[in-house]
């Protein structure tokens, strides 16, 4: 069957990276803790990333786990600072340090050009809250590339969960073996999308990850040599 659509993930697929990002922005929220409260700027960084280790073993696969806001909240509280008048500005901090890293991979615009040209749809479909997702799209300049955006927020489960994926389809109008699913998490992108009967396409870019599965999928080391085999494979 012809392929129809193509999703990808955004973080650290579509644009790199988010672990520098992540870093930065847990410093930036640190060094506000210590101007404004006197308090070690690493002890406050790592309460804040405790505070998702929480909520992510108290709700698990929700998409309110990747709320920044609600990190800076639990680390200021643990500490029994009033967090409310400090909140915004710590969200913002945090991923204003995402943002200073957020590049896009060689390629993407390129890409997605061609799949157009040859009347393919593109989806992002990708854990996280909406708002945040949507300006990335924006700021890497593909906004106007992406046919439709799917989040967790949205489906209200993070992938691996059938419920994103088949959120993603109804919004393609395709059938599973009609799409593709192009990421960098092998278990929530790939194992995921094989669950509904989407094929993958594994962004193998972190290093020392290796995987082993029962069922086919593709891979790639980087995203110019992902866009290559998916022209040579389905742009014929």
């Amino acid at each position: 069957m012809q392929l129809k659509t193509i999703f990808f993930d955004l973080d650290d697929t579509l644009y790199s990276s988010f672990k520098a990002g992540n870093r930065e922005g847990f410093a930036r929220c640190g060094q506000y803790a210590a101007e404004h409260f006197s308090l070690s700027a690493e002890d406050f960084s790592e309460r804040m990333q405790q505070a998702r280790r929480t909520f992510t073993a108290r709700l698990p696969r929700e998409p309110e786990i990747h709320d920044r806001a609600l990190w800076a909240q639990y680390a200021l509280e643990s500490y029994g600072i009033n967090p409310i008048a400090h909140i915004e500005a710590l969200d913002n901090l945090y991923w204003q340090g995402v943002l200073a890293h957020t590049k896009i991979r060689d390629g993407v615009s390129e890409l997605f050009a061609d799949l157009h040209a040859h009347g393919v749809k593109i989806g992002v479909c990708t854990n996280m809250l909406v708002g945040m997702q949507a300006h990335k799209l924006c700021l890497l300049g593909i906004a106007d590339q992406i046919d439709f955006l799917v989040t967790s927020e949205e489906a209200g489960r993070d992938k691996p969960d059938p419920a994103i994926f088949e959120l993603a389809l109804k919004k393609a109008s395709c059938q599973p073996e009609e799409a593709l699913m192009v990421g960098d998490n092998f278990d929530h992108d790939i194992v995921g999308a094989h669950a509904v009967g989407i094929s993958g396409l594994w962004l193998h870019v972190h290093e020392g990850n290796s995987v082993t599965a029962d069922f086919d999928f593709l891979e790639s080391p980087d995203f110019q040599h992902a866009a290559d085999l998916i022209r040579a494979r389905f742009l014929k």
